[in-house]
């Protein structure tokens, strides 16, 4: 027999009675691409002091649109929508019918979902994300992914919105000081400003360091107006 869907109410109720996960829930992929659709997918490492993971719900950041969730080990899914747009998703729930329930923390879990991202490159995407977990009684507990960077909590899943580009060499101007490179850079060659070039390449680096005329950017180097070239 399945129970109702759990809602988002209930979940975040749930607050006051939380029992901690093992784990983070986190995002596969640590960036996804401005404006483009795309699968995510969350990781779900562990469940909640023992008891195996019963539920998923995920909260759609705004800005994220057409949204269309995967079925799987959980089964079929339900959405909540946004009461001023109908079509506009606001959460997706995925729960395990209760004879799939496992009687211990065993499986690691992957639920998936595809949309089309914000366009909005050089900035960062948050899912709050509230865990079910299910113990072989049947006694329910809770875990709540949802805090955003410096505040309090179990952190929600991120990624980084990078920007479009194809192989090779890209031009950009960056919209706002970025305080970290590798957040957004990690999957890139290399990165210049002027003379000054970035790496998450520690071969890169050293080759930067050894290269004359050319001084090798912090991390935390890049400011809002400034123009880049991007090697993937």
């Amino acid at each position: 027999m399945k129970h109702t869907p759990l809602t988002f109410s209930i979940l975040a109720g749930a607050l006051a009675t939380s029992a901690a996960a093992e784990a983070h829930i986190s995002a596969v992929s640590p960036t996804l691409i401005a404006g483009k659709t795309t699968v995510v997918e969350l990781s779900v490492g562990h469940g909640c002091e023992g008891s195996d993971t019963y539920a998923i719900t995920v909260e759609i950041p705004k800005g994220m649109i057409s949204v269309r969730p995967m079925s799987s080990d959980f089964g079929k899914t339900s959405l909540t929508y946004d009461a001023a747009d109908p079509a506009l998703v606001t959460t997706v729930t995925w729960q395990k019918d209760d004879a799939d329930a496992l009687p211990g923390d065993t499986n690691y879990y992957r639920l998936a979902f595809r949309a089309k991202a914000p366009s909005a490159p050089f900035t960062s995407i948050y899912y709050k994300v509230h865990q079910v977990c299910r113990a072989a009684d049947a006694t329910l507990s809770y875990a709540e992914w949802v805090a955003l960077p410096g505040e309090m909590g179990e952190p929600a899943a991120a990624q980084a919105i990078v920007p479009d580009h194809l192989p090779g060499w890209n031009k950009y101007t960056v919209p706002a000081d970025i305080a970290d490179l590798s957040v957004f850079f990690s999957d890139a060659h290399i990165v210049w400003r002027g003379t000054d070039a970035y790496s998450f390449n520690d071969n890169t680096v050293d080759l930067i360091k050894g290269t004359s005329g050319v001084t090798l950017l912090s991390a935390d180097g890049v400011k809002a107006n400034d123009e880049i070239w991007v090697r993937y």
